[in-house]
């Protein structure tokens, strides 16, 4: 991974897009997780996370290792937010039903998305997708009031 900026409240990862690096910020996002002892269902940020980086790896930069993918990962009093951006050309996600394709080769990855967090939304040219997943359970005061921007 090229750049990773850490602080209290979120993580920011520039990486180039090969698949390894998922696996990668995989593991630096379950370690930023379990530092910060968030209350959150780690298995549905997992799929979350690397669904949206497949997506980008793959389908958004062609795995080319030239090209860069973005993610940034905060928290704030009431969950979780995961960023991913890429620089292709995005698809129309206007038009996307997001079904399950069971016996086609992909397809998956924008229903997982949509099953396992609690908001998603994408920027216009579809690029970037934006997910929320709320805490398990109720915050208590070891989690900050912060707020993170998303931004990537």
């Amino acid at each position: 991974m090229d750049d990773v900026i850490e602080r209290n409240d979120s993580i920011q990862i520039r990486m180039p897009a090969v698949l390894e690096n998922i696996d990668r910020a995989d593991e630096k996002i379950c370690e930023f997780i379990k530092t910060h002892q968030l209350p959150i269902d780690l298995f549905a940020v997992r799929i979350l996370l690397r669904e949206a980086l497949l997506n980008a790896v793959t389908h958004g930069s062609g795995k080319n290792p030239k090209r860069s993918v973005y993610l940034f990962f905060g928290w704030d009093e009431s969950g979780v937010e995961l960023v991913v951006k890429d620089h292709g050309p995005g698809f129309a996600w206007q038009t996307h039903r997001g079904e399950f394709d069971v016996l086609g080769d992909g397809g998956r990855g924008l229903a997982l998305m949509r099953i396992y967090s609690d908001e998603m939304s994408y920027n216009d040219c579809g690029n970037q997708v934006r997910l929320r997943k709320r805490y398990s359970v109720p915050a208590d005061g070891t989690v900050a009031q912060s707020v993170s921007t998303g931004k990537v």
